[in-house]
């Protein structure tokens, strides 16, 4: 369970909101941080792709160097 403590003003107009649309305040408060954590979560799931993509491509990159090292040590 988690409480949450709002400054008046968006109290009252949260419970404008609620009561326009027939919902409780709780339930309108779970949605909001439910997309919330959706939208950073789905972000930090991007972020983390990306870091490892870019990781790979570094050693495929390191790997080819090796290569070319190995390639140009032998003899022909």
């Amino acid at each position: 369970m988690l409480g949450v403590r709002l400054d008046s003003e968006l109290e009252e107009r949260l419970a404008a909101v609620a009561r326009t649309q027939g919902r409780s305040k709780s339930d309108i408060a779970r949605e909001a941080v439910r997309r919330y954590v959706e939208r950073h979560d789905e972000a930090f799931l991007a972020e983390a792709k990306r870091q490892s993509l870019a990781a790979a491509a570094q050693d495929r990159h390191a790997i080819d160097e090796d290569w070319d090292v190995m390639i140009a040590a032998s003899p022909t």
